[in-house]
């Protein structure tokens, strides 16, 4: 018998489990490589579990199950809106939305990743968002402007925070803003837009939609403009005419001047405050206006024209308001005018004081009050012929001069047709009409200024009376020449 090498023959032995461990681990990493491998090739095409599209399970559905599930659901789709006021059912027809099943598939697999299938699997995949590109260049968007649109004709817009003056308080607040009821389209799309890609049935529109306001109470500009404003009402300008009160400029005034600049800023509505000006200077001219009157015996006249009367710088005017509102100036100060008068009493009124000379062309008679409005002097007097050329003029006049001697020269068409020398001369029209003495006239009053001895215009008196007249009236006395 041979002796035989244990060892060897145990390591020999020994080989045999490795081996077959080797070999079972190389078939598990084939198998695993195979399952892998058919994995991916299954989730080219099918969907990783998990997987939803809205509120489809698309999960291990193929490409094409998909497109047909997709199908049937954009078919049968109905979206309602509602909220707010609001009511609008969409359909995928009406709204014009089309899906290209296709593209959305592919848009799908694009984002998944096949190969990666054993840790996809584990998770959950929402591809919604991959059928946006398939309707935002439809009709939807059309169809939702025009029903909001439709919509929005009978809501209530939202108001702006603003500055308002309050008569309770006397001062400009700020108003705040307010939402209303109006929608905004930006706001609704969004709100479809989402849920068309969920295809869910139903968006409930909240608060969110309705239009905002564009500027809030919480803007500090508001709080500066309503202080600048406030600056500007705390303004008093009384203005007055020969004493008595033209006008006044005060908050209650102000506040409707003052508007809300774009920038947010206090300003003055020129155009009303240039109105309100041209208003106040076009009550308080009266040159040539009408007034009536009540002379001291008790008759009531009302005469027109003449060149006396209060005549308003309006300019000035205007500058004066502006600068005294923008700086809150409390004063009194006189309307500034051109041409001033020695009394007043408010348009359509007497605007001249107690002395003045009263020619009454109807009673041919003329008197002259003093200081207290006593009469002091009276005349009959000839007026000028009734013939629309030689008329005395009607009016209120200034005294212009007096004059003694003078002499009076007459034109008509460039031709000198009187010459007459008097003794006191008073004109009141230019140096062309005035009262002077007559020794020419037999007699004054009564119809003689129509009956042949009327004269070219001139008051005539007669001569004693003339010099008591003179010795009286002087230049810049009113004269007040009427029927």
């Amino acid at each position: 018998m041979l002796p035989v090498d244990v060892s060897e023959a145990d390591a020999k032995g020994g080989r045999k489990p490795l081996k077959v461990l080797g070999i079972v681990l190389g078939v598990i990493v084939a198998l695993l490589a195979v399952v892998y491998l058919a994995g991916a090739l299954v989730f080219m095409d099918r969907f990783l579990p998990r997987t939803t599209v809205g509120d489809l399970d698309v999960s291990l559905k193929s490409s094409a199950e998909v497109q047909g599930m997709l199908a049937d659901v954009i078919d049968d789709y109905v979206l309602k809106v509602e909220g707010q006021g609001f009511s609008l059912k969409l359909s995928a027809a009406e709204a014009g939305m089309r899906l290209d099943g296709r593209a959305a598939t592919d848009a799908m697999h694009a984002s998944a990743n096949a190969w990666a299938w054993p840790l996809e699997i584990l998770k959950a995949h929402d591809e919604s968002d991959k059928l946006a590109a398939t309707y935002n260049e439809s009709g939807l968007g059309d169809t939702v402007r025009a029903a909001v649109d439709e919509f929005n004709k009978t809501a209530t817009p939202p108001t702006d925070a603003v500055i308002a003056y309050s008569e309770a308080k006397g001062a400009f607040i700020v108003e705040p803003e307010a939402v209303g009821t109006a929608l905004s389209y930006d706001a609704v799309i969004k709100a479809v837009d989402d849920a068309v890609l969920a295809l869910q049935p139903t968006v409930k529109l909240g608060a969110d939609v309705l239009q905002q306001p564009k500027v809030l109470s919480s803007d500090p500009k508001l709080t500066a403009a309503a202080e600048q404003a406030n600056t500007m009402i705390k303004a008093d300008l009384v203005l007055t005419m020969a004493g008595g009160t033209a006008g006044e400029v005060n908050a209650d005034l102000i506040s409707q001047w003052v508007r809300l600049g774009d920038d947010l800023s206090a300003t003055l509505d020129e155009a009303a405050l240039t109105a309100w000006v041209d208003e106040l200077a076009a009550a308080c001219n009266t040159v040539g206006t009408q007034r009536t009157y009540t002379r001291p015996d008790g008759k009531v006249v009302t005469v027109a024209g003449g060149v006396y009367g209060w005549s308003v710088d309006r300019d000035a005017l205007l500058n004066l308001v502006k600068e005294s509102v923008a700086a809150g100036t409390v004063q009194t100060a006189e309307v500034p005018c051109t041409s001033v008068g020695t009394g007043y009493n408010g348009a359509g009124a007497q605007d001249w004081g107690l002395r003045y000379c009263d020619i009454d062309l109807a009673e041919q008679y003329a008197r002259f009050y003093d200081e207290t409005g006593a009469l002091i002097w009276e005349s009959p007097i000839v007026s000028g012929i009734p013939d629309g050329v030689h008329d005395t003029s009607v009016g209120v006049y200034w005294l212009n001069q007096k004059a003694s001697p003078s002499k009076l020269i007459g034109y008509e068409n460039g031709k000198k047709i009187y010459e007459s020398d008097v003794q006191y001369w008073m004109p009141f029209v230019g140096n062309v009409i005035g009262l002077h003495d007559a020794d020419w006239q037999s007699s004054f009053g009564g119809t003689r200024y129509r009956d042949g001895a009327g004269s070219h215009g001139c008051v005539n008196l007669p001569p004693y009376k003339a010099a008591e007249l003179y010795g009286i009236i002087q230049s810049g006395d009113v004269v007040v020449s009427h029927w």
